[in-house]
């Protein structure tokens, strides 16, 4: 009988350590699981920032090229005969006296 008690014990630790093990894998596995789905949606955030970045650079091309327009000369000469109703000085304004 001192044999089968030994067994026994054997058999007992030898689960435990099984146990063990399982409960060391399946913790493995739920960290691992967790570190995937992170590292998907830190990838899916990455190429929304990056799609956001090419909005951003176009816009900025935009207005880089709007900032050009609007302090060039063609445009400031534009606003003064359109809007304050000025002429060069070596042009002849001729005024429409048949509409008043």
């Amino acid at each position: 009988m001192a044999k089968r008690g030994g067994q026994n014990k054997r058999s007992a630790s030898r689960l435990f350590i099984l146990g063990c093990m399982i409960m060391f894998f399946a913790v493995i596995c739920v960290n691992m699981y967790s570190q995937v789905e992170t590292y998907y949606n830190l990838k899916a955030e990455e190429k929304e920032l990056l799609s956001q970045i090419d909005d951003e650079k176009k816009e900025n091309l935009e207005l880089s090229a709007s900032k050009d327009y609007y302090t060039s000369d063609a445009y400031i000469e534009k606003v003064a005969r359109e809007q304050l109703g000025l002429i060069m000085p070596d042009e002849i304004e001729f005024v429409n006296t048949a509409d008043s």
